[in-house]
């Protein structure tokens, strides 16, 4: 990309002033407490204990993690005995391995081994690419002053190494760690596994991503099962309860005083519960996502607070993510019911536009006229007739680039800005590394990894198979059966009678083998896999559960 013909952000925009907020620095925020803004996407938050240190949420990043622990270490040089992450979220778990002493307690909502579960081994790769995009990770730092969060998601010295949770809670945690007395409560809201922590004795509040001075992101772009939008609601509501003197978010500046809390705390659950409500009136009142999109608005006396601008959360987003989580994908109307197929419906189009050549016309007149967004619309048409052409992939990317250097929320941007870039083959993704992937498998249990490998079976490879194995976990002494039926795997707790394969091996070993990481014949050689069954058989079974680019 020509950077000289880029139209770069304003540096007097909504979002250039919001990424003042994330200058590097440690505040105090009262005796004993102190956050770390603008290291990370996420803050780390400091409590110090007459028997060691708490930290609260560690970043996404080695690198930044150990930064921020030099600087705690110069406030507190005493050990760590508790890290507590107020959900699972990367921008907050990824860096506890710095922070971990001996006899280091690791505190969270027993529902963030499941997001662990689903972000790092369910869907990894489609929420790398996507989440990639969502926080402009490959882009040039000019094209993006900050994110509405934070300043950007650190991936120079990323290389995480998850570390599990080895105390859970559900719904209320009180503890007394030397002298300091907290509350970790369940909270429902960006997350299902978020909490906010509550130190009475000092007043202050840990309010975790429940509450950042920017529209909430009801919904995220890079992909996510519903959000609990109206429980978000009710968590705000019992943070108001508690008459809070110091709000700590996890991302940006604390906010001080009682007054101010209440009220910044009281416009973010009324926009919420504002928007949450209007949709649900809409649905019952027939409207489409489309239609509700055009007619709900915030109001005004909303409208006016900086800390609601759309930054970050964008707001017909929302309102399309509150009808799909009631609703489902189905608008109401027959004709959506089953559509025409995408490349059948846009070759119709073209015909009825007068043929290719009228359309590739239209297309750059749009972009000529600064239509950008139908420029995108009509190039989609014809790359799915004619998916490798170059020149309508060009306009397309020029379209997006200019959407993106017009947009002032954050997670737009850079996704337009960084799609925009793939076209022109500027950015480029890779799959996780077996490494990646193994250090990733390791943390998670022996159960979860199982269900996955349903997920991991290849369908076409399997397609005419018929195979079943049953695999004892020996250092858990767990059984587990898997029988593949022809593209399905069947995987359940327990032992099949008269399997095809009989394997016992420890966890470990296991996700080795199947991640590709240990040769089976290497593992069977060593003694690591014992089998009952035919080896050829055994390699044939692992390899069902690798992708054909594996």
């Amino acid at each position: 990309m020509d950077k000289n013909n880029a139209l770069f952000y304003d540096k007097h925009s909504y979002l250039a002033e919001h990424a003042e907020r994330f200058t590097k620095r440690i505040e105090k925020v009262t005796e004993g407490v102190y956050s770390a803004i603008g290291y990370g996407l996420a803050n780390s938050i400091l409590l110090i204990t007459d028997v060691g240190n708490i930290i609260v949420d560690t970043t996404e990043s080695i690198r930044a993690a150990q930064e921020i622990k030099g600087e705690f270490d110069k406030i507190s040089p005493l050990s760590t005995v508790a890290v507590i992450y107020t959900h699972g979220h990367t921008d907050h778990v990824c860096g506890a391995s710095v922070f971990m002493d001996e006899g280091t307690e690791v505190y969270a909502n027993a529902k963030t081994k499941d997001l662990f579960n689903q972000q790092f081994n369910q869907l990894d790769p489609i929420l790398t690419v996507r989440g990639a995009r969502q926080f402009g990770v490959k882009i040039p730092r000019e094209y993006l002053p900050a994110m509405g969060l934070g300043p950007f998601l650190h991936v120079d010295g990323y290389n995480p190494q998850l570390v599990m949770p080895t105390q859970e809670f559900e719904d209320l945690l009180e503890l007394r760690i030397g002298g300091l007395r907290l509350k970790l409560v369940s909270a429902p809201g960006e997350t299902d596994d978020q909490i906010f922590i509550w130190i009475p004795e000092k007043k202050v509040l840990l309010s975790a991503d429940n509450y950042y001075p920017c529209f909430p992101n009801l919904y995220t772009i890079r992909g996510t099962t519903p959000r609990p939008v109206y429980k978000w609601v009710e968590s705000l509501d019992k943070m108001r309860d508690l008459g809070a003197e110091y709000l700590v978010p996890s991302h940006a500046e604390p906010i001080y005083g009682s007054e101010r809390i209440h009220e910044l705390l009281t416009v973010y659950r009324d926009a919420i519960q504002y928007v949450h409500d209007s949709v649900v009136r809409g649905m019952n009142q027939g409207k489409t996502p489309d239609e509700l999109v055009e007619g709900i608005y915030l109001p005004p006396h909303l409208q006016t607070y900086k800390e609601l601008r759309e930054l970050y959360g964008e707001l017909s987003q929302s309102i399309r993510a509150i009808y799909d989580g009631y609703l489902g994908w189905f608008d109401g109307n027959a004709t959506n019911l089953i559509p025409l197929s995408k490349a059948i419906r846009a070759q119709k189009i073209v015909d009825l536009a007068g043929g290719y050549q009228k359309m590739l016309k239209e297309i750059r007149t749009a972009l000529d006229n600064k239509e950008y967004q139908w420029t995108a619309e009509i190039s989609d048409m014809l790359l799915t007739i004619t998916p490798d052409n170059d020149e309508v992939t060009s306009l397309k990317a020029e379209a997006l680039f200019k959407l993106g250097c017009a947009s002032q929320n954050s997670n737009n941007r850079a996704y337009y800005l960084t799609q925009s870039l793939e076209l022109k083959g500027e950015i480029h993704y890779r799959p996780r590394s077996v490494d990646k992937q193994l250090s990733y498998a390791k943390s998670m249990s022996v159960d979860q990894f199982f269900s996955n490998m349903a997920i991991r079976l290849n369908p076409d490879k399997s397609k005419n198979d018929v195979i079943t194995a049953s695999v004892q976990i020996t250092d858990n002494d767990a059984a587990y059966q898997i029988q593949v039926r022809r593209g399905v795997a069947e995987v359940r707790r327990g032992y099949i009678q008269y399997p095809d394969l009989w394997i016992e091996t420890t966890g470990v070993v296991w996700k080795e083998v199947i991640i590709g990481a240990y040769d089976i014949r290497e593992a069977l050689h060593s003694g690591k896999v014992q089998l009952v069954g035919e080896v050829d058989l055994l390699r044939y079974f692992v390899n069902l559960f690798k992708s054909d680019s594996e």
